[in-house]
């Protein structure tokens, strides 16, 4: 090589340094974004500033015992955290505070997620570098001072343990997740398939009422009752009736006027499709191999609240967040994370902006071609069945 070609070619070591550039510069983006944009929004005034300012007045205990906040007992040991920071920072900027964190810790899991992808190679930083300023990420936590980064985060913890098969541990972190937001169960029918597929044993689903149970305890040592803190998920499921709440899911195109008995019969409909998708999904005699089991959850957790009623604008979280994975263990699914962006983007304006309802209708659109764009892939993927994948470990393994 000669001195002038040595000018021109670039080394692996600049190489190296202008993607480490690349992914600070994103990290400084997202971080930026969560810190010094965002408003005051109606969730945050009429409710979050008003537990805030009780817990300050009267501690916690009061607030546990007069039911302040109608979240679970851990969601209210997190939230009540952020009081501590009042006299150093704003109210407004401490309770921000505590999605922006979980944000962060579930960035680092997606770059251990996808560390399983690839072993070596940047593809793992750049992976957690996409989702630190995936949109609606930052919007949900920075702009709308949402919560719902602190149970996703644990689902996302939740499908790190099950690709390194450590099966308690992920539904030990599903626990965590179910004991902050109800939410977590657009996971559950993924958890069933790997059920049904010997990949995780009956009685690890225990976890999931005991960890809530041991997280009740301090609540009820402050004075609440152990009849209001088990029944939550009970009394929230009540205080809406609509049947979406400019949800992009199905429910968005039925008709006001048939709303209520549309509700009855969406649970069912939501029912038949979920079981329909987990029984054809273990009958399935192909391997779950990490790639396939990423696509799962990801189905999971969007066709749930697509056919569920009652949801709400941000529901689809949890598939925002997976896509971006599912994209890198399924390269092909690369539009993906796109689409859902779009969609999810759309019925958010709907509530920031006081849009009318009418994008989230398309959200909705895009939602039911991924969802069936998903399905299609799951079942026409050219995987090895079961015990072929075995022969041929075994053929290695001899050789």
């Amino acid at each position: 090589m000669t001195a002038e070609q040595s000018k021109v070619t670039p080394t692996p070591k600049s190489k190296l340094n202008l993607a480490l550039l690349g992914l600070i510069a994103l990290f400084a983006l997202g971080l930026l974004a969560r810190l010094f944009t965002g408003k005051v929004t109606g969730d945050m005034s009429n409710f979050y500033f008003v537990w805030y300012q009780n817990i300050l007045d009267n501690g916690v205990a009061v607030a546990f015992r007069e039911h302040l906040i109608g979240y679970t007992p851990a969601f209210w040991y997190l939230f009540a955290g952020t009081t501590l920071l009042d006299p150093i920072l704003p109210r407004v900027t401490a309770i921000k505070l505590l999605p922006i964190l979980f944000d962060c810790i579930s960035t680092y899991f997606v770059y251990r997620i996808v560390r399983i992808k690839y072993p070596t190679g940047n593809k793992p930083y750049w992976a957690a570098g996409l989702f630190f300023v995936l949109p609606t990420l930052f919007i949900n936590s920075a702009q709308w001072g949402q919560m719902d980064a602190l149970y996703t985060t644990f689902l996302i913890i939740s499908l790190y343990f099950f690709l390194k098969e450590k099966p308690l541990l992920g539904m030990l972190a599903f626990g965590l997740s179910f004991t902050i937001k109800f939410q977590a169960i657009f996971f559950v029918p993924f958890l069933v398939i790997l059920l049904l597929k010997k990949k995780v044993r009956w009685w690890q689903f225990f976890l999931v009422p005991a960890v809530y149970v041991i997280t009740c305890i301090p609540a009820v040592l402050l004075g609440s009752s152990w009849l209001d803190v088990l029944t939550i998920y009970l009394r929230q499921t009540a205080l809406f009736s609509q049947l979406t709440v400019n949800a992009p899911n199905l429910y968005i195109f039925v008709p006001w006027e048939v709303a209520e008995p549309a509700l009855r019969i969406g649970f069912i409909v939501a029912f038949c499709t979920l079981a329909g998708w987990i029984i054809f999904t273990a009958l399935d005699k192909r391997e779950i191999t990490p790639e396939r089991m990423v696509l799962l959850a990801l189905i999971s957790v969007s066709l749930t609240p697509f056919v569920l009623p009652r949801m709400h604008e941000r529901y689809f979280y949890p598939a925002d967040a997976l896509s971006l994975v599912a994209a890198f263990f399924n390269p092909e699914l690369w539009f993906v994370p796109f689409a859902f962006q779009l969609s999810s983007g759309l019925a958010s304006a709907v509530y920031l902006k006081g849009k009318s309802p009418e994008p989230v209708m398309y959200g909705a659109i895009i939602n039911t071609v991924i969802l069936i764009v998903l399905i299609v892939y799951q079942f026409s993927r050219h995987t090895k069945p079961i015990n072929a994948a075995m022969d041929q470990r075994i053929v290695e393994q001899e050789e």
